[in-house]
């Protein structure tokens, strides 16, 4: 009997811009093969994928790819058994030279509990880089990707599930870069998903990208001053050479009612964002838009990725704009201004702003 694709094939950015890994995952043991090129003849490069951990699940990540290009991919499962052989194909665009001073990316998150929702906002973000091929960079995902993150279930159901098309054909063209949520329970099957960089003693990394520093806060870990992860931070702020900084962590620090502001985040992390000049912080956990501005810090909260939406209370503290409704991201930077629009499930723009360095 022939395997099946149980996870079909998706994207993560593993930091190096010559690189982008390949992930799926099977229902048993098969020969599969990954190949990739700059045209459906797919003649750059080809390997035999094999199995890590302990659930047929299958990686590569594919090495040399010149900057800022886009590759084709094809992943065969069984390919030498043409009764039984399956192909499943995406594309990506390999991260642009160091030395990029114009860069476009995506944003949302809290995806958990209604599919058929995230599937509608995955429709808007793939209408995003399919008119403007400069969005097909990455997105970030702000967690909450589940409802129980301790099943297996809800990983198939909520994020993978075959049925819902727009999720699938997102996820292959495009590399999520995520943090960890509170639904992520203990975070083992998070991680088995989406095996990130990360460092030693938690689930934070940072990476660049173009001219921009995403720095990736584990909150279910200690962060507090003295803490191996708040040092950490302090110096991958302050050694990054790069012009735009982001934070990227689940529950915000100053948002628009339901779940309450992070006092920790406040007092712990706000500081760090205003001496070493942290332009955006993206968060979810409030299934709803939100902007909200201290002392030139915008937060984000970017939660309507499919979770069951929250009112918003317009008297919050620092608050800009807040909307109930699914929405993502779309960031622009070039060179010295970077411009943020908020669009919701239509594709209507909710929000608005710009930022000069």
């Amino acid at each position: 009997e022939a395997a099946e694709m149980k996870k079909e094939p998706y994207l993560i950015y593993p930091g190096n811009i010559t690189q982008m890994t390949v992930l799926f995952q099977l229902d048993d043991t098969a020969t599969c093969t990954l190949e990739w090129g700059t045209d459906s003849h797919y003649k750059t490069g080809k390997i035999k994928t094999t199995e890590f951990g302990k659930d047929h699940q299958h990686k590569h990540t594919i090495t040399k790819l010149k900057p800022g290009t886009r590759y084709l991919y094809r992943v065969t499962i069984n390919p030498n058994k043409k009764s039984i052989k399956k192909t499943y194909t995406g594309s990506f665009r390999s991260a642009p030279a160091d030395t990029a001073e114009n860069v476009k990316f995506l944003a949302y998150g809290d995806t958990r509990t209604y599919p058929a929702d995230h599937d509608v906002v995955a429709s808007r973000m793939i209408e995003t880089f399919t008119n403007d091929p400069e969005f097909q960079t990455f997105t970030l995902h702000v967690g909450d990707w589940v409802g129980h993150g301790d099943k297996e279930h809800d990983w198939t159901e909520q994020i993978f599930s075959p049925n819902r098309r727009n999720i699938r054909k997102m996820m292959a063209n495009l590399p999520i870069q995520g943090c960890m949520g509170n639904h992520e329970d203990d975070g083992e099957l998070y991680e088995k998903y989406f095996p990130y960089p990360y460092l030693q003693g938690g689930r934070f990394w940072s990476f660049d990208y173009g001219p921009a520093h995403i720095t990736v806060i584990d909150q279910y870990i200690n962060f507090k001053p003295g803490s191996p992860q708040h040092e950490w931070i302090v110096k991958d702020l302050s050694t990054t050479k790069k012009q735009w900084k982001f934070l990227l962590f689940h529950a915000p620090g100053w948002s628009a009612g339901g779940h309450k502001n992070k006092k920790k985040v406040q007092e712990y992390l706000q500081p760090l964002c205003k001496k070493y000049g942290v332009s955006i912080v993206f968060n979810g956990h409030n299934h709803y838009y939100s902007h909200c501005l201290v002392d030139g810090v915008h937060h984000l909260t970017v939660g309507g990725g499919g979770a069951p939406l929250y009112d918003t209370d317009p008297k919050s503290e620092n608050l800009v704009k807040a909307v109930k409704i699914h929405h993502f991201g779309e960031i622009d930077i070039d060179r010295n201004q970077l411009s943020f629009t908020a669009r919701d499930r239509n594709g209507k723009v909710i929000d608005s702003f710009a930022i000069k360095r």
